[in-house]
């Protein structure tokens, strides 16, 4: 069956990467949230894409690395829509046994912290995948039994060769880049094929065709209602 996974929540519909982008996505029967995670200064996991936040200063905006941060002065920010940055803890405890979180690492060295904040909800199911394929191989070495993924961007001459050495469960391919070929190759290194990040209904159906495994969107609702009804 064809997974649905929500890129970084119901992102069409809310601020993406905040816990009502999350709670939108589970309301509307994703399978899968998807995430991106950096650390603080005191090694708290926090939920967002980019490694800064933009805040005012006395002489004007400023952009501080959120590496630069710990947890207290980060939550004295607010979002565009007044939401402050989620913790991974947060959404884990959101999420529970409702859908798999998907953390996409966006920071290195992060390693130790993220495993221990998913030793704190041995009952979620996560995964974790990355750019960096080093990133995910490093975690399973420390957290033995977390599925992991490689991110690609761009069409890997040899797929098996890329997939292999890691063992990883699942090939994160940019959805354009994605035909026949590929799908037959990965599900031959015993990976699946999650395509990112897919919005064209038609381009959709054409992959559900070709066997990819999971549809990565920032419209899980409407996508699942073309694709299934």
């Amino acid at each position: 069956m064809l997974e649905i996974i929500a890129h970084r929540g119901a992102s069409r519909e809310c601020l993406e990467n905040t816990l009502p982008a999350f709670d939108r996505a589970l309301a509307q029967g994703a399978d899968g949230i998807e995430l991106d995670v950096h650390s603080t200064r005191d090694g708290r996991i926090v939920v967002h894409h980019d490694p800064a936040v933009r805040r005012r200063t006395g002489k004007g905006p400023a952009t501080l690395p959120l590496a630069a941060m710990d947890l207290d002065s980060l939550h004295t920010h607010r979002l565009r829509d007044g939401q402050m940055i989620p913790t991974l803890d947060a959404v884990l405890d959101l999420v529970g046994s409702r859908a798999t979180v998907y953390i996409e690492v966006k920071a290195t060295g992060i390693e130790d912290a993220l495993v221990a904040c998913l030793e704190r909800y041995p009952s979620v199911n996560v995964a974790v995948h990355s750019f960096d394929h080093r990133i995910p191989v490093a975690v399973r070495a420390r957290r033995p039994g977390t599925a992991i993924g490689l991110l690609s961007a761009s069409y890997p001459l040899d797929i098996g060769a890329m997939l292999r050495p890691a063992a990883a469960e699942s090939l994160w391919q940019q959805a354009q880049l994605i035909d026949d070929a590929l799908v037959r190759e990965a599900h031959a290194a015993g990976a699946t094929v999650i395509a990112w990040t897919e919005n064209d209904h038609e381009h959709a159906r054409t992959l559900m065709k070709m066997g990819v495994d999971a549809l990565c969107t920032d419209t899980p609702g409407a996508l699942r209602a073309v694709l299934f009804g």
